[in-house]
């Protein structure tokens, strides 16, 4: 099985590396790698993690903890990818996904 970013996800991921190697060289990557981390291993197990309360009915939305790291991804299962919907800070509140295909 592959994944793939939506553009709104990619853009809050390369926000988040930015901000955390602003803040200290090669924080940056750790996160990235911590968060690729996650992702594979949703590929490899796409249904072992939560799915979402409140997602729409037929559609498989669930979210992995990434670790180190106070940020959830959240993913849709589909027959033949994983479609990456959102990289968040947990303790932000909304589903941006939500609005997003």
């Amino acid at each position: 099985m592959t994944y793939r970013f939506i553009a709104p996800a990619r853009a809050e991921f390369d926000a988040a590396v930015d901000w955390y190697e602003a803040r200290r060289a090669g924080l940056g990557d750790d996160f990235a790698d911590e968060v690729y981390a996650a992702v594979r291993k949703v590929v490899a197990n796409p249904h072992a993690y939560s799915r979402v309360l409140g997602a729409p009915p037929g559609r498989e939305i669930r979210a992995v903890k990434v670790n180190r790291f106070n940020y959830l991804v959240a993913y849709e299962v589909l027959p033949s990818e994983i479609l990456i919907l959102s990289v968040r800070h947990a303790r932000r509140r909304g589903q941006p996904w939500r609005r997003r295909p």
